[in-house]
């Protein structure tokens, strides 16, 4: 019986053997199958939580309640200084005109060399009436801020919020650059006073 199991024990031995060999394959062509196809999502998987207060399978295209709080906490400000500029656009009109009027008829009256008076009536009104219509721009784009933020407010969209932080950014670059004129036309005024003055002075030695 002893010799009867020795085949016995040897073709299981050679049987576990080969199922382990085939085990092996297998397990290879598994790694194979895969590193070729990467793991894709479960979709009956929870949803997680991100950073932003979203869940990553509701697409992402609310903002967070926090942002919108902000914002919203701004949009007070934000339209009690439009209507400053507003109101500082409109009473630049107003003497701009008055300027201009008083530059025409009472130029003469003001003493000294009329000519220059009225020239430099002229410009102040010019000036006046420039600056008020460059800055009911940034009056507008404050206005529209407010506006987009109360709509921010109300849907919660990435669009709103996109279009509230575009009429800022429209905003800041035309102050910028509104600053940077103003400066240059300023720079140019003082010239310009400088040179009449002088004029003025050599006009009035040639007639005595």
């Amino acid at each position: 019986m002893l010799n009867e199991a020795v085949p016995f024990d040897f073709d299981n031995h050679r049987f576990f053997n080969v199922a382990s060999k085939n085990a092996g394959d297998n397990a290879g062509l598994g790694s194979e199958h895969s590193s070729s196809h990467p793991m894709e999502a479960n979709p009956y998987s929870s949803p997680s939580a991100n950073l932003y207060g979203a869940a990553s399978g509701a697409g992402g295209d609310a903002v967070s309640p926090s942002t919108i709080a902000q914002l919203t906490g701004t949009k007070p400000w934000v339209r009690f200084m439009s209507v400053l500029m507003w109101i500082g656009a409109i009473m630049m009109i107003i003497v701009a005109v008055f300027v201009l009027i008083a530059g025409a008829t009472g130029a003469s009256k003001m003493g000294g060399n009329a000519s220059y008076n009225a020239g430099v009536m002229f410009g102040m009104a010019i000036y006046y009436g420039v600056m008020s219509f460059v800055i009911i721009y940034p009056a507008l784009k404050m206005w529209k801020y407010a506006n987009s933020i109360g709509r921010l407010a109300a849907s919660h969209s990435v669009a709103d919020l996109d279009a509230a932080l575009a009429e800022q950014r429209r905003y800041w670059k035309f102050s910028g650059i509104l600053i940077i004129v103003g400066m240059c036309l300023a720079l140019v005024g003082v010239i310009a006073a400088v040179a009449l003055g002088f004029t003025a002075m050599k006009a009035g030695g040639m007639g005595l």
